[in-house]
């Protein structure tokens, strides 16, 4: 049985081993398996619930790396396929202490990209109470064809529907393209993540109760907005809960919003499921799962890489014990 299917780009990620320095002075770079909805996987994974990923790889090492990876946390990679004429995406990253990154990516095609609508079996979606997307996989054809149609089947079935725009400038032919598709999107879904550093390309406005109004009215039933070392915001129209996240030794951000993802997921999933929609979810949960959501960000920013550095359920459980969260 599978409680999550998660849907978009795996990659090979080569993270500088020093921090707060630009690609063309970084030294050297440590590989990691990364792609924000591999990392939610692997995250829900670790977080308790059962995670299966769909996407593509190239045949080539890195492909063999990426699903290993993935298969060693208990990911299901059944529905991972292998491109034979495209190679395994792989992306360069530069980190800062406040959250910024400097990305550079090889995809040209990369072989996530190809992903083709008659790749998606209906079966892949058997089992499953959630299905998990961002805006990555609509940049090209053909996958941007094969995640609608992913997304038809996952609301036919009544999925609980997840999105996290996941923003990256490069990789966009044009910012107004980006807007269009990441606000197009979120008539899909139900919960929807937004970091502050796109607020303005996901919502279409600098302020923040223009945006979240403009969110909601697309029908999304839980908004949250991270927001690095200030916390996260979490509201459905009629409450709005804020929380600052626990102080830790940053390492590096890389992967704790995904994290962070995975987190809300579990946490508001049976809810859901409970109750037939997150806007009736009592305000209390919500800022229960918003507390454990910013606990397992936190602890993300305290090792290297993106995968690597997902906690376990119990990690999360002892560090909010010590923090005085039960």
């Amino acid at each position: 049985m599978i409680d999550v299917v998660s849907m978009g780009e795996l990659l090979v990620e080569f993270v500088a081993t020093v921090p707060n320095t630009p690609l063309a002075d970084v030294p050297g770079f440590i590989k990691a398996p990364g792609g924000a909805p591999a990392n939610v996987a692997v995250g829900l994974q670790r977080l308790g619930l059962r995670a299966r990923f769909v996407g593509k790889v190239g045949d080539d090492p890195f492909g063999v790396y990426l699903r290993d990876s993935l298969a060693r946390e208990g990911v299901d990679t059944r529905f991972l396929l292998v491109d034979r004429t495209a190679r395994t995406t792989a992306v360069f990253v530069a980190v800062w202490d406040d959250g910024r990154k400097d990305l550079c990516f090889y995809r040209n095609p990369g072989a996530d990209m190809l992903l083709s609508p008659d790749e998606i079996d209906a079966r892949l979606f058997d089992g499953a109470r959630c299905f998990h997307f961002g805006s990555i996989g609509f940049i090209d054809e053909p996958c941007a064809s094969a995640q609608r149609r992913a997304l038809d089947i996952a609301r036919a079935r009544g999925l609980m529907i997840t999105f996290d725009p996941n923003y990256r400038p490069t990789l966009w032919r044009d910012a107004s393209i980006a807007q269009n598709v990441i606000q197009d999107s979120f008539q899909y879904c139900h919960l929807a993540k937004i970091s502050e550093e796109e607020w303005e390309i996901a919502t279409g406005t600098r302020d923040l109760d223009a945006g979240i109004a403009a969110v909601l009215a697309r029908g999304v039933e839980l908004l949250v907005i991270t927001r690095g070392p200030r916390g996260a915001i979490a509201t459905n129209g009629d409450y709005r809960i804020e929380l600052e996240p626990p102080t830790v030794p940053v390492v590096e951000t890389t992967g704790a919003g995904d994290g962070f993802m995975a987190a809300m997921i579990t946490r508001l999933l049976p809810e859901r499921e409970r109750l037939g929609s997150l806007t009736r979810v009592d305000r209390n949960i919500v800022r229960e799962a918003l507390t454990f959501a910013n606990a397992v960000g936190a602890l993300t920013c305290t090792r290297p890489g993106a995968i690597p550095a997902l906690p376990t359920r119990v990690e999360v459980e002892q560090f909010m014990a010590r923090q005085g969260n039960r």
